[in-house]
């Protein structure tokens, strides 16, 4: 029996299940430009398995008792496995024998090989458990990393200092909003090179005003009186009337060492920080924006709550949790000098586990990225860089990005940004939508939008059916880029109708695919030029990059847990 290929056209899971159920003995080379894995079977069972970099065993595993011995050997053949799951080009070949060989070419199995195996059932359910988890991860992360939103105080605030009047009580002396919240934000995420920034929300082109590197502290500056910073909050005051994302959010709050203190309502939450208040102490206000008013007049209690906590502690820094931002009620947040926002995920009790990695992803992402930055003290933007040549430095400035994908995986958010920073190279609009069950769920974009519009708040409010006939269903089924015309596609019509036509005319969909399946689609189009997006195969080649990147970030975490 001889079984050849390429993972393109059978992926190795699909290739352990028919050698498992034919009950076959032999052993299963990949071959990959850095060297050679395998797995060895007997009787259908997988009793050992390494990786090109998979170092040889110590001759002393021979010397533990047994239990110990296998449990080592196992621990280390399961490790191979999560890596060549993952694995989607290499030349497979499966060589049938009478005996499990005891070494591969020079390759000694003698102190690496499991006395009885894996049971293939057992080996084959908990693969696929395993990768769908890290594609719920994956979509979870993804839509995490663009959740937030800053806005900046009202260009024209009242001559007295006082919020705007919006009929929740009488106006309140604040202090003036922090300066640029948007360019703190960016700042936070500037882990790329000077040249090309990695924005937080909304995504530059190359030819617009931008953000540059942080500059660097003279000396006259060193010298000069410094004003002691204020203390950080010590209470963390959570308000959200859904139990399980309150409790789930106040865990990682917690963990995160906040002191927090919930509440369900409005009244609850402003008896809650008047006892703070009354003890001297401090707060940041983390509330969801869609709850009842005291006096049941809107559902935007988040910002009568807001409101009436400023008044009774002036500066408290808020954060406003919402579904959907409406352009009034993102109005009123401003003139309240809320300038941090974040988008809960679009949960769906329906999948318990993707609802749990959604919450997951999210309080992640409150706690290492927003929270911070809400609590630092604004910074000066350096003046941009001023933009580069085109042509030989785009492709060196791809280049980059490549490096930084394959050296170092990090953060799925900060691959998902990275995909979007790269974009703006090759369109001058695009949006990125998020596959999520039946739908697609635009998440951010960048370019151009009718009415001046903020493009990030347009996309979101993005969500076409995936079951319906359309270019968008097309590259989700398949897997592949395809170029077609927005104005003669249903979804496509309704996605420029959103975002404005201009001289817009063919547009390129290209999927972003993770363990398997499209997990995010982008949409790129030129409205200002009208011309046809050329050159993509670079960035095709790069959302590939992305797309193993985001399970590599995955992956090692599952590697860590295996070893521990």
């Amino acid at each position: 029996m001889s079984l050849t290929g390429n993972l393109e056209d059978l992926p190795l899971l699909d290739i352990i299940q028919i050698v498992s159920f034919s009950k076959k003995t032999g052993y299963l080379t990949i071959r990959q430009p850095e060297g050679e894995s395998a797995i060895v079977f007997a009787e259908g069972h997988v009793i050992a398995s390494y990786t090109y970099d998979t170092p040889m065993a110590d001759a002393r595993v021979a010397h533990l008792p047994t239990d110990t011995r296998e449990k080592l050997v196992r621990s280390r053949l399961e490790i191979a496995l999560e890596k060549l799951i993952r694995l989607r080009e290499g030349e497979f070949s499966f060589n049938l024998t009478e005996q499990a060989p005891k070494a591969i070419g020079p390759r000694s199995l003698e102190h690496e090989t499991l006395r009885d195996g894996i049971n293939p059932q057992e080996l084959l359910l908990d693969l696929a458990r395993g990768m769908d988890e890290d594609r719920r991860d994956s979509t979870a992360a993804l839509e995490a990393s663009f959740a937030e939103e800053s806005i900046e105080a009202p260009a024209e605030a009242p001559a007295d200092g006082s919020e705007f009047d919006l009929d929740l009580g009488p106006p309140v002396s604040m202090p003036p909003a922090p300066a640029e919240p948007a360019a703190v934000a960016r700042e936070a995420l500037a882990e790329l090179s000077p040249d090309h920034l990695l924005p937080s929300v909304g995504f530059q082109r190359r030819d617009e005003p931008g953000v540059g590197p942080m500059g660097t502290t003279s000396q006259t500056e060193l010298l000069r009186p410094q004003t002691p910073a204020a203390p950080a909050p010590r209470t963390l005051l959570l308000v959200e009337d859904e139990v399980d994302i309150r409790e789930a959010l106040a865990g990682h709050f917690r963990a995160a060492g906040h002191d927090v203190v919930e509440a369900d309502e409005v009244e609850a939450a402003l008896k809650a920080a008047t006892k703070v208040a009354k003890a001297g102490g401090r707060l940041l206000l983390v509330t969801d924006l869609t709850m009842p008013t005291t006096v049941g007049s809107s559902f935007q209690g988040g910002l009568e709550l807001a409101k009436r906590v400023k008044k009774l502690l002036p500066g408290t820094p808020v954060l406003l949790m919402t579904e959907s931002l409406p352009a009034s009620a993102k109005e009123r947040a401003k003139n309240f000098g809320i300038t941090h926002i974040v988008f809960k995920p679009g949960l769906s009790r329906l999948d318990p586990e993707q609802f749990a990695a959604d919450l997951r992803a999210f309080g992640i992402k409150l706690v290492r990225d927003v929270v911070p930055r809400l609590l630092s003290p604004p910074k000066k933007a350096a003046k941009p860089a001023p933009a580069g040549p085109t042509g030989a430095a785009d492709i060196k400035r791809l280049q980059q990005r490549m490096e930084e994908l394959r050296r170092a995986p990090g953060e799925a958010s900060q691959i998902a940004q990275l995909v979007m920073t790269v974009a703006v190279d090759f369109f001058e609009r695009g949006v990125l939508f998020l596959v999520k069950g039946d739908e697609l769920r635009g998440l951010g974009g960048f370019g151009p939008v009718q009415g001046g519009d903020n493009v990030h708040l347009v996309a979101r409010g993005l969500v076409l059916p995936t079951g319906a006939a359309s270019a968008f269903r097309d590259v989700v089924e398949n897997r592949r880029s395809l170029s077609f015309r927005p104005a003669d596609d249903a979804q496509g019509a309704r996605v420029l109708a959103a975002l404005g036509a201009f001289e817009s005319g063919p547009a390129a969909l290209l999927p972003l695919v993770t363990h398997r399946e499209v997990v995010a689609v982008l949409m790129g189009d030129n409205p200002e030029t009208g011309r046809a997006p050329e050159n993509l195969e670079m960035l095709e080649l790069f959302l590939h990059q992305a797309g193993v990147a985001l399970e590599n970030a995955f992956l090692q975490k599952k590697i860590a847990a295996l070893q521990s």
